[in-house]
C-alpha cells in the first residue's frame, strides 16, 4: 500500500576527516554506502530545456535564412551554454555516496522519519539536490514530494524523509531517488539507489477495553490499578501512543512543553496482557487492543507481562520492555491467520 510522503531536512552536516580519501573509501563501501557512478546517472531535458532548445533552433534557422552573423554567434553561444549545463548537471550528482541512517519505530498511522546519509567526498560543492522516496517498494514518481538540500565540499549530511506508516511490521519505502536540475534547470539528472531503508511499525494503539487488573506477584501481594488523582506520581514527556486524556493541558497552555501525567497505580503485582482476554474476533483488532494496554501500562509504570499464542514475555517495566512487547506485536505473523 502506498504511503503519502513528505520531506524534512535535518541540520546535521559534518566535515570529513582529511584522511578520508584512502582506506575510509573502502570502509564506506563495506558499511553499506552506495556510490552514484557517472554511468548510472540518467539525464533528460526539462520542459524549460525543451523550450530553450526550440527557441535556439528558431534563432539558428532565422540566422541561416537571413545570413545574420550576430544571430549565428548568439545561437552557438546558447548551444554551448546548454551543452556545458548538461555536463554540470551530471557532475553535480556524480561521486555522491548514500547510506542508511537511523529510523525510529512508530505506530501505524503516525509519521515516520527515514534517516539518509549523503556523503560528499569531493572538492566540489553540490547545489540544488533533490531527494524523493518511493512508497511501499514502488519507484518514486515525478509528482511525489521532494526534499531540497545542498552540500558543502568534504562533508556528510544527514537528511530525513518522512511519510505515514500504514501497516504494522517492517516497512520499506523502496529505492531513494536523488536528482538535480543545477545549474540552469535545462536538464534533470537522477539516480535511484536502494540503500535498505526500513522502520518498524507498531500496531496502532486502539481499543476501549479497560486494562486488566494486577495479579499478586511472587510475594503474594496484590496491586491495584489506580484511576483517581490520589495515584498521580509525576509528569514525563509525551510519547507516541499516549492517551490524550493523560496530557497535562494546563502545562501545555502555559507553553511548558507537552507533559503527560504518570499514575503509579500499582505498588506491587503484575498485569498480564493476554491474547485470549481481548474481546475481538479480528486478529489485527486484538493486536491494537494489546498495543493500547502496553502503552497504558507503561504510562502507569506497571510491571506487565505479554502472552500471545506461542509467545510469552516475562513481566517487567521500562522503555526496553515496552519496545520488546510492541515489537513482538508488530512482527506477530501467526496472528494474521487466526
Amino acid at each position: 500500500m502506498d504511503a503519502p510522503l513528505t520531506g524534512l531536512s535535518s541540520v546535521t552536516s559534518l566535515p570529513l576527516p582529511a584522511a578520508s580519501q584512502g582506506s575510509e573509501t573502502l570502509a564506506a563501501g563495506a558499511s553499506g554506502s552506495h556510490l552514484l557512478r557517472f554511468r548510472r546517472i540518467y539525464i533528460l531535458p526539462t520542459r524549460q530545456g525543451m523550450g530553450f532548445a526550440a527557441a535556439v533552433s528558431v534563432m539558428l534557422i532565422g540566422s541561416i535564412n537571413y545570413g545574420n552573423a550576430l544571430g549565428y554567434v548568439l545561437s552557438f553561444m546558447l548551444i554551448g551554454a546548454g551543452l556545458v549545463s548538461m555536463l554540470h548537471t551530471v557532475r553535480n550528482l556524480s561521486g555522491l555516496r548514500l547510506g542508511r541512517g537511523e529510523s525510529a519505530p512508530v505506530f501505524a498511522g503516525d509519521s515516520f522519519l527515514f534517516g539518509l546519509r549523503v556523503d560528499n567526498r569531493g572538492q566540489r560543492q553540490r547545489y540544488g539536490l533533490l531527494a524523493r522516496l518511493g512508497a511501499g517498494g514502488r519507484r518514486s514518481r515525478e509528482d511525489d514530494p521532494l526534499l531540497h538540500f545542498g552540500l558543502e565540499a568534504d562533508t556528510v549530511r544527514s537528511i530525513e524523509l518522512s511519510g505515514v506508516a500504514v501497516q504494522r511490521g517492517w516497512y520499506s519505502p523502496g529505492p531513494v531517488t536523488i536528482a538535480t536540475r543545477f545549474p540552469l534547470g535545462l536538464f534533470r539528472a537522477w539516480s535511484r539507489k536502494d540503500v535498505g531503508l526500513k522502520c518498524l511499525v507498531y500496531p496502532r494503539p486502539t481499543g476501549a477495553q479497560a486494562l486488566p487488573a494486577c495479579q499478586p506477584d511472587e510475594s503474594g501481594e496484590q496491586g491495584t490499578v489506580g484511576k483517581g488523582e490520589d495515584d498521580f506520581s509525576g509528569l514525563r514527556d509525551y510519547q507516541q501512543g499516549d492517551s490524550a486524556r493523560r496530557v497535562h493541558w494546563k502545562a501545555v497552555a502555559r507553553e511548558q512543553g507537552f507533559p503527560v501525567k504518570v499514575f503509579s497505580g500499582a505498588t506491587s503485582g503484575v498485569t498480564t496482557l493476554r491474547w485470549q482476554d481481548v474481546d475481538a474476533a479480528d486478529a489485527e483488532a486484538r493486536l491494537s487492543q494489546l498495543s493500547r494496554w502496553i502503552v497504558d501500562a507503561h504510562g502507569m509504570n506497571l510491571r506487565y507481562a505479554l502472552s500471545l499464542p506461542g509467545i510469552d514475555l516475562a513481566a517487567d517495566k521500562g522503555e526496553a520492555h515496552r519496545h520488546r512487547c510492541l515489537e513482538t506485536l508488530a512482527l506477530y505473523e501467526d496472528a494474521r491467520g487466526n
